[in-house]
C-alpha cells in the first residue's frame, strides 16, 4: 500500500506548482512525453531534475538511485493506469467518462508522487552533477535531446523572470 501525501503537502509544494506552470510552457509537454513513449523516463522525475536545474541545484547519483527506487510502487500504478487510459482512448466516444476518470486518477498519482519527491528531497539536495545531466544520462537521451531540454529550461526562465522558482 502506498501512503498519501498530506493535504497541506499537496497545496503547498514548489515542486508541484513549477511542474504545473513548466509543463504547460511551450513544447515541453510534447518533449517530456517524447522522452516518456521513447526513452523509459518517468515524467515527474524529469520535472524533479528541471526544478533542481531551475533552482540552481545539483544532485548525486545516489539521491537519484534512492529517489527512483522509492517510486517503483507508485510508478507502476500510474504506468498501468496510463495504459488503460491509451486503450480507452481508441474505443471513445463509447467510454469517454471511463477515460476523463482515468485522466483525472493519473493527474493525481503524479502529484502525489511529485508531492513524494518534494518530501523526500526537501532537506537534502545535495550532490556533485548537474541535474539535467544526471537525468539525461539515467535515461540515455541523445545530445539533441539534453540540448532541447537545456533550451525549454532557458525559454521558461526567460519568460518567468521575476515570479520566482522557489
Amino acid at each position: 500500500m502506498t501512503q498519501t501525501a498530506p493535504p497541506s503537502l499537496l497545496q503547498e509544494n514548489p515542486l508541484w506548482q513549477f511542474s504545473l506552470v513548466f509543463y504547460r510552457h511551450n513544447d515541453v509537454k510534447t518533449f517530456l512525453l517524447h522522452c516518456q513513449d521513447r526513452r523509459g523516463a518517468d515524467v515527474c522525475m524529469m520535472l524533479w531534475a528541471s526544478y533542481a536545474a531551475v533552482c540552481g541545484r545539483q544532485l548525486s547519483d545516489e539521491l537519484w538511485r534512492v529517489v527512483d527506487r522509492s517510486l517503483l510502487p507508485r510508478r507502476s500504478m500510474i504506468h498501468s493506469l496510463r495504459h488503460l487510459r491509451r486503450l480507452l482512448g481508441y474505443l471513445c466516444p463509447r467510454v469517454l467518462g471511463v477515460y476523463e476518470m482515468c485522466k483525472r486518477y493519473e493527474l493525481k498519482l503524479d502529484r502525489l508522487q511529485l508531492a513524494m519527491l518534494w518530501t523526500n528531497c526537501a532537506g537534502d539536495w545535495s550532490g556533485d552533477r548537474p541535474a539535467l545531466e544526471l537525468a539525461a544520462q539515467q535515461y540515455g537521451l541523445l545530445e539533441k535531446e539534453q540540448a532541447r531540454w537545456a533550451s525549454l529550461l532557458e525559454s521558461y526562465l526567460a519568460s518567468s523572470e521575476g515570479l520566482g522558482t522557489g
